[in-house]
């Protein structure tokens, strides 16, 4: 019986061997002739939903006039930029090689992937963001191609801080979101002892969207949302008390979910009376949403600065959330939304946003005169050109 199941194991081993070697094959045949002809190679690690996945693919889009070809280092969960990646850039996907394991054939495409990048006579700028293939591969390209990455937040202890230490010589342009993440950066440069010429590489780009001709009008559902992933340093489970909390002071009070790795949380949204509104990914559903909002709520440990408070925002959303990464850039306590103190005992957490959404409720007056200053804000400062123009100056 162990014998057989030795076996069994090998027949396995085999068929993996098997299909990395075919994919692989393919790969050499069709795939690196779009690294080859390119002006510029990114590396990210997915299409799925997420604020970063849509920064990048605005970065593509402000830069539609270039031959980009994106590398994808991990397996999406869902296809939902998948089509926008595809419309601004030659795309391959890595992961299926990857995910086979056979160390001979991805030392191969590794070899392979640095290889084509620096004997291609076009690819001049090699992009990449939050996948840590990118910085494992950085050191083997060529010193004429100028090299870039983009952070959007860091976490207390980052695991990438090692990365960003064994690269900060080697990159040209380190690109962040805000004043934040550019201070945490310098800060592991200075506790690594490196030159402080190199954190004059650090630029800062902030992230943008499209306005529209939008007017302000007053919030009339009491609607109140959780718009993103289901991860653990987001806390939905907090999100989730203190819809519990409200309801049950406020019952016309309405909370909804909407984003990705809810459907195995399910039981526990739907026992908090919270309606769970799937993975929403067409863009007029998506503003409907938010038009049908009060308050937009934030129970992360870290951030950068989400794309759901500037997406929110223009239809005059109330943000509310933990003062983490660089919201407080954006968001000042009492004027444009409500900054909360974070702290890691959660029911300190909870009760802090009950109190202050329980005084927005009470005070109309004061939830009115922020939700306008949340719109002019975001009128003002959130326009997509500004970013346009910055990646086009970076990227051209």
């Amino acid at each position: 019986m162990q014998s057989y199941k030795i076996l069994i194991c090998e027949i396995k081993k085999l068929f993996k061997d098997f299909l990395a070697v075919l994919y692989f094959l393919k790969f050499y045949a069709s795939q690196r002739k779009k690294i080859k002809n390119s002006d510029i190679i990114f590396f990210f690690p997915y299409y799925h939903t997420g604020g970063a996945e849509r920064v990048h693919t605005n970065i593509l889009k402000s830069i539609h006039n270039k031959k980009c070809c994106v590398i994808f280092t991990h397996k999406s969960a869902t296809n939902n930029f998948k089509a926008n990646f595809n419309e601004y850039a030659e795309c391959i996907e890595l992961n299926e090689i990857l995910n086979k394991k056979s160390k001979i054939i991805n030392d191969l495409l590794f070899k392979l992937i640095y290889k084509t990048i620096n004997k291609s006579k076009t690819a001049n700028i090699v992009f990449g963001s939050n996948t840590t293939y990118f910085y494992a591969i950085l050191p083997y390209i060529e010193n004429s191609k100028v090299k870039i990455d983009l952070i959007h937040a860091l976490s207390k202890d980052d695991l990438r801080e090692d990365d960003f230490v064994k690269t900060a010589k080697i990159i040209d342009k380190r690109i962040v979101i805000n004043n934040k993440a550019k201070s945490d950066i310098v800060q592991i440069y200075n506790k690594n002892n490196m030159d402080f010429e190199l954190s004059k590489r650090i630029g800062i780009i902030e992230n943008g969207i499209e306005i529209g001709n939008k007017t302000f009008q007053k919030k009339a559902k009491n609607r109140i949302g959780y718009i993103g992933r289901w991860s653990e340093e987001k806390r939905p489970e907090v999100f989730l008390e203190i819809a519990k909390q409200i309801k049950s002071i406020y019952p016309a009070f309405e909370f909804v979910m909407a984003g990705t790795g809810m459907k195995s949380n399910i039981d526990k949204i739907s026992e908090a009376e919270v309606q769970f509104l799937g993975e929403i990914t067409n863009a007029d559903e998506l503003q409907d949403l938010y038009s049908s909002l009060k308050f937009v709520l934030i129970t992360s440990v870290y951030e950068g600065f989400p794309m759901i408070f500037m997406e929110s925002m223009i239809h005059g959303v109330i943000p509310i959330s933990t003062n983490v990464g660089g919201i407080s850039e954006h968001i000042k306590n009492n004027f444009n939304g409500i900054l909360i103190k974070n702290a890691d005992n959660e029911k300190q957490l909870e009760k802090q946003f009950v109190e202050s959404i329980k005084k927005l409720i009470e005070d109309k007056n004061l939830a009115d005169e922020i939700s306008k200053n949340a719109f002019e804000y975001a009128q003002n400062n959130f326009s997509i050109e500004k970013f346009n123009k910055s990646y086009q100056q970076l990227l051209n």
